[in-house]
């Protein structure tokens, strides 16, 4: 929870390091919150019918559920991109450079979906449904970049310092707060056995 709510006080913070945890971390959250979001939607939709959402909400608030429905998608949505960018340079990849692949293979493959398209027209393949073939080529062109997306997101940071900063899995406070010794009872009784005086030990 201490890596989500990092995120959140960072939304416009694009500068740093951010190690895969605090990615990971914000990712889990924001699908629980989002999926916690469209159970009371859902459940709000359904306690007020007949009317529907859009008409509940411009008779007593005033608005439209255009504008209420997007809302917890947009407060998530910044501090997501912040952590993506901070993610990418804790690989040494800067984020500029990042997007150009992602928009270069995206590209490279609607390029070849096109030509693929040209071809079977000009060998006269005229019974073939171009439409149901553009739908089929779309998912290898999301689903390519979306790998390497992934494979970012879970590569190892550089070791050290980088360019954009110090290791965040050494100055990490949240780890270091975690790592701080906690004395319990069997600690407290070894340290005062250790600490006994004895009046008959010999003077040094």
């Amino acid at each position: 929870m201490r890596y989500f709510l990092k995120c959140l006080c960072n939304f416009a913070n694009f500068k740093g390091r951010a190690r895969r945890k605090e990615f990971w971390y914000f990712v889990l959250y924001s699908v629980i919150i989002i999926a916690l979001w469209n159970v009371a939607w859902i459940w709000f939709a359904n306690s007020i019918s007949p009317q529907t959402v859009n008409q509940y909400l411009q008779e007593h608030i005033g608005v439209d559920a255009l504008f209420v429905y997007p809302i917890v998608y947009v407060l998530l949505l910044f501090p997501f991109v912040m952590v993506i960018s901070r993610r990418v340079n804790d690989t040494g990849i800067p984020f500029h450079v990042f997007m150009k692949r992602i928009w270069c293979i995206i590209g490279m493959l609607a390029i070849i979906a096109v030509v693929i398209k040209k071809g079977l027209s000009f060998f006269g393949s005229d019974d073939i449904d171009f439409e149901a073939l553009i739908v089929r080529s779309a998912i290898p062109i999301l689903i390519v970049p979306l790998c390497y997306f992934l494979y970012c997101m879970a590569k190892k940071g550089t070791e050290g310092s980088n360019p954009y900063g110090p290791d965040p899995r050494i100055d990490d406070p949240i780890e270091n707060a975690r790592k701080i010794p906690r004395m319990d009872d069997d600690n407290l009784e070894s340290n005062s056995s250790d600490n006994d005086f004895d009046p008959f030990a010999p003077k040094r």
